[in-house]
């Protein structure tokens, strides 16, 4: 299957790289066909710009020219993979901003002028999500994995909910302990080696 990853974190050797490279590594053993979207290495532009929030309501037109590429990149996938750190009980902004810009109507959704959302991703088949709170002990263990399955799930609605969800994440006590992080990555690996 094709596979887009979205990974973002602005320290490439922190824990976020090395649950980056668990991912990959484990879908390329599964012979999967993965393609990294790195979000900071690649400048992308987070802020949504009034013009296109003013293109939201009713609009499948709202994407902006410089985000074609991305557009691309999630249509033609079977796979939509993020890997990110949970701070402040949520993903970076940077990530944020990728769901504001780039999943946007025409793309993940579409709006009719009746009011009605169609989802936009009925390619995507299994959607994974990979996470760890960050720093390690900030935030509760129940709230990263809460916060991971809340994540994926408003992912499933672009797929008309006939998506599979693949949700890895690690709480506090994972993340700061470095055996856990071993085994962590290591389960991690194994489970996307299977995924078919």
């Amino acid at each position: 299957m094709a596979v887009l990853v979205v990974f973002a974190h602005p320290k490439p050797d922190a824990f976020a790289g090395d649950l980056l490279g668990a991912v990959v590594g484990g879908l390329a053993e599964a012979g999967h066909d993965v393609d990294v979207v790195d979000l900071y290495r690649e400048g992308f532009d987070a802020t949504l710009s009034a013009e296109e929030w003013r293109a939201y309501p009713g609009s499948d037109s709202v994407l902006a020219p410089s985000l074609a590429r991305y557009a691309e990149k999630l249509r033609g996938a079977d796979v939509l993979a993020f890997v990110f750190p949970m701070w402040w009980s949520g993903p970076p902004s940077m990530l944020k901003g990728f769901f504001d810009r780039a999943l946007a109507p025409g793309v993940a959704f579409h709006l009719a002028d009746d009011g009605r959302v169609s989802p936009g991703l009925r390619n995507i088949r299994r959607i994974v999500v990979a996470t760890a709170a960050e720093p390690p002990g900030y935030f509760s263990h129940r709230s990263t994995r809460h916060l991971a399955h809340k994540f994926a799930r408003s992912l499933r609605r672009s797929t008309g909910w006939t998506a599979r969800v693949t949700v890895a994440w690690a709480g506090p006590g994972d993340a700061g302990d470095p055996d856990k992080q071993h085994r962590f990555l290591e389960h991690t690996r194994g489970v996307l080696a299977r995924l078919q």
